[in-house]
């Protein structure tokens, strides 16, 4: 049957095109997925500056890396080792943008090497790379802790690193590093013939413990990136899902396709089987013909998935979604995964499709191969009850078990079970809404829509077919889009918790501690407090995993900047190892103002904090005096001052340190939460829109099919008299109807998503964001129908009446 079905893609190159074209997309968007998911699972950030093949480093699990005690030198020298090289880093503020200081030994462990000029021996000298466009012996202004100071340029460096780099001397570094006996961390170079992993393990003996590690290998940029770390893990979450909707749209999409190309073929199957072909032959038949599309389709997206996967990566790491250091790696894996889905997808839709027309008699399938009536079976209702039960069960989890953002984690597989069972039970739901719109189609229509209502009755099942890439295209669309622009309405957002009058930042992103007090003693300024973030847990706690994020206030500023509620204790004993709970957390952990608790923080160092203050507010965040949280995250620095009162007062301080910006509030939160939001919703756009151009892809597919399968039809009404214009009313009145009837079906999947979820963000019962959104999906959709019906109808009209007729599909 091989051959035969080699010979039959020959003559029907038109139908297998649409399977091809959904085959080909489906399996570069899911190995595309599944390399994105290797990708965050590999979490390979390899060096760009660092070139020694052996670092020692601070634990860079941790979210803040702590510097490491400058003495570990001399224990690090093993054997095998030739040179153990210190390096320090600090912000540097450019003219031209940031970049990082270091110091000027450390060149030897990086891939940068001077092109002009020399390197630094003295305090009022640097070395720069090529993309701060300065030259030798030129000046250069630096922006550094919030200070401009004047350096003159005695090298120009270059090198394969994206992040620009200024090199001190080494006694200058390590003053403006301002760690004194501590360093962030060792370059080790190895002696020739020296095995990396042999002096690896020997290092770790020598100078390993629980907060500083060894890295080798890709592990070396963490040491370099090492906001990079963990940065993988939004990536497998987004991944997976992106990849789960995908692949269900490419199943409904794929078998779609496929049973209606099936479907057009009854009078071939039927004469097949009347001049003796067996059931199992005509299986075969099909399944043959759909392994070879299938084969060729996964194997032709294949070379597209890698450059779909790397643009994807670059967009998310340009969202700020993962690292941009992140490296992408698609192994065999993904590329087996996809090849699998695709070709499993292929042969159960055409197995299903293929089973039909071999089981039939041949006299019924003559009878059926014009005007398909048959579609309901045990396992398709039980397959379609099972998604709708199932979809049923996450709504009401959606609506009366989550809270807040993180009930879209269910109601994005809401949405998929809703449109899966609904999709199953199609050409029931057809009948019904086919019924319902038969008068006001006749009677809007004329004799067009009196024609095409019987049209659609008789051919329901069909009809059912063409209406459910629409359902699947505008229920997607509608409920993701609007999951987003509910999630973005009701989220609280972090312009609900300031209450400062102006925040101060620089263009490095850090300032100095000290500048708070300076800010607090100008006149007109009632208050002003420090702002640095971290995170902690809570490791004697059931729940240790879970993390609390803390923010370094300033006590006697924090009340009036933020808004923070106490309901017992005081902020202003926030002195020392202390801590101001959030309601929520004092809760769980049975504490309350007096008590003692364990928290380790983002360094990985553990404190034991005094509970001094319970309060509700501020993201329930818990309050840590900056002094603390500075010890221990950011580098010593303020990332925000907040400032009550004496606006007017700031301008001085721009006077004097000209990297500092004053913003106000609102443009702070837009910068803050905001603009975390903004990035959301571009990523879920992006999946979304991706999602949406295939479903697209493959409802033109449908309907090009849909039209084409009634050559015969159109030709038999030209010969009795209709015109081409008839015919194209007709068929466009036919095209509203399925639209309709997509819409509609459509409708109830995105309402069965976006009810629960707007109730369990704010209590509403309604979700937000403007009507424009749908209507856009509706036009689209119905555009989209009427003119992929119509085109494909004025083709096939094209034919001669006689010659159409004649054939035999």
């Amino acid at each position: 049957m091989l051959g035969l079905a080699l010979r039959t893609l020959r003559f029907r190159v038109g139908g297998f095109a649409a399977s091809f074209i959904a085959l080909f997309l489906g399996a570069a968007i899911v190995m595309a997925c599944g390399g994105l998911m290797e990708s965050g699972i590999r979490d390979a950030v390899p060096p760009q500056r660092l070139a020694a093949p052996l670092l020692v480093t601070g634990d860079p699990s941790y979210l803040e890396r702590s510097p490491i005690e400058a003495s570990l030198a001399d224990r690090a020298k093993v054997p095998g080792v030739a040179k153990v090289l210190p390096d320090v880093a600090f912000p540097v503020n450019l003219p031209g943008g940031d970049a990082t200081g270091h110091q000027w030994s450390a060149v030897e462990l990086t891939t940068h090497r001077v092109n002009a000029g020399r390197g630094p021996q003295g305090p009022g000298e640097v070395v720069v790379d090529d993309k701060a466009g300065a030259s030798v012996d030129s000046e250069i202004t630096l922006g550094i802790a919030s200070k401009n100071r004047t350096y003159r340029v005695v090298g120009v460096a270059s090198g394969p690193v994206d992040a620009s780099t200024v090199y001190f001397s080494d006694d200058e570094a390590r003053r403006l590093y301002a760690k004194p006996g501590k360093v962030d961390l060792f370059g080790v170079l190895l002696e020739p013939g020296a095995s990396v992993e042999a002096v690896r393990g020997e290092l770790e003996r020598a100078v390993g413990s629980r907060d500083v590690k060894v890295l080798a290998g890709d592990e070396r940029g963490l040491a370099e990136f090492p906001d990079a770390q963990g940065g993988g893990e939004g990536l497998i979450t987004l991944s997976a899902v992106f990849g789960g909707l995908a692949i269900m749209v490419a199943m409904f999409v794929v078998a779609g396709t496929l049973g209606l190309s099936v479907q057009q073929r009854h009078r071939e199957m039927a004469l097949l089987r009347a001049i003796g072909s067996t059931p199992g032959q005509l299986r075969r038949l099909v399944l043959g013909e759909t392994a070879i599309v299938a084969v060729l389709a996964t194997l032709a997206g294949w070379p597209l998935s890698g450059y779909l996967g790397r643009w994807l990566m670059d967009q998310l790491a340009g969202a700020g979604v993962a690292p941009s250091q992140l490296a992408y790696r698609q192994g065999w894996i993904p590329v087996a995964a996809g090849v699998g889905i695709s070709l499993l997808s292929a042969l159960v839709a055409a197995f299903v499709a293929g089973r039909g027309a071999a089981v039939t008699k041949p006299t019924e399938a003559l009878m059926e191969a014009s005007l398909q009536s048959r579609w309901f079976s045990v396992p398709r209702l039980v397959f379609a009850l099972v998604c709708l039960g199932g979809g049923t069960a996450l709504s009401i989890i959606t609506a009366l078990v989550m809270s807040g953002p993180v009930a879209a984690s269910t109601a994005g597989p809401t949405a998929m079970l809703w449109a899966s069972g609904i999709a199953l039970l199609s050409p029931a739901a057809a009948k019904v809404i086919i019924a319902a719109l038969r008068w006001p189609v006749r009677a809007v229509g004329g004799l067009a829509g009196y024609l095409a209502v019987l049209n659609a009755g008789a051919r329901r099942v069909r009809v059912a077919g063409a209406i459910t890439p629409v359902m699947l295209a505008t229920g997607l669309a509608t409920a993701l889009i609007y999951l987003q622009t509910t999630q973005a309405g009701g989220s609280d957002g972090f312009a609900e918790n300031l209450r400062a009058d102006a925040v101060l930042t620089s263009s490095s992103g850090s300032l100095p501690a000290e500048l708070v007090a300076e800010v607090d003693g100008l006149n007109g300024v009632d208050a002003a407090s420090a702002l640095v973030d971290t995170e902690a847990f809570f490791p004697d706690h059931e729940d240790g995993d879970d993390e609390v994020t803390v923010l370094g206030v300033t006590p006697g500023g924090v009340t009036q900047t933020l808004g923070v509620s106490i309901t017992r204790g005081s902020v202003d004993d926030l002195r020392g190892d202390s801590v101001a709970l959030p309601q929520k957390w004092a809760e769980n952990l049975g504490t309350t103002v007096g008590d003692t608790v364990k928290m380790r923080l983002g360094d990985g160092q553990t404190v034991r904090a005094k509970v001094v203050a319970i309060h509700t507010g501020s993201y329930e965040s818990a309050l840590m005096p900056a002094d603390l949280v500075l010890q221990h995250a950011n580098g010593g620095q303020v990332s925000w001052i907040l400032v009550k009162g004496g606006t007017d007062a700031l301008s001085t301080l721009t006077e004097k340190y000209p990297n500092i910006r004053v913003m106000d509030p609102s443009e702070a939160s837009a910068g803050s939460g905001g603009g975390g939001e903004q990035t959301g919703a571009w990523v879920n756009y992006l999946l979304v829109g991706m999602i949406l151009a295939y479903t697209v892809i493959a409802l033109v597919n449908t309907l090009v099919i849909a039209t084409g399968e009634r050559r015969r039809e159109f030709a038999l009404q030209r010969l009795i008299g209709a015109t081409h214009g008839q015919i194209l009313r007709m068929v466009g009145v036919e095209a509203v109807v399925i639209a309709v009837g997509g819409i509609l079906l459509g409708g109830i999947v995105s309402l069965v998503t976006l009810i629960p979820f707007a109730f369990a963000m704010d209590g509403s019962l309604w979700p937000s964001g403007p009507i424009g959104i749908y209507l856009t999906v509706v036009a689209s959709a119905t555009g989209l129908t009427l003119l992929s019906t119509l085109l494909s109808t004025a083709h096939v009209l094209r034919t001669p009446p006689v010659e159409a007729a004649a054939t035999l599909s």
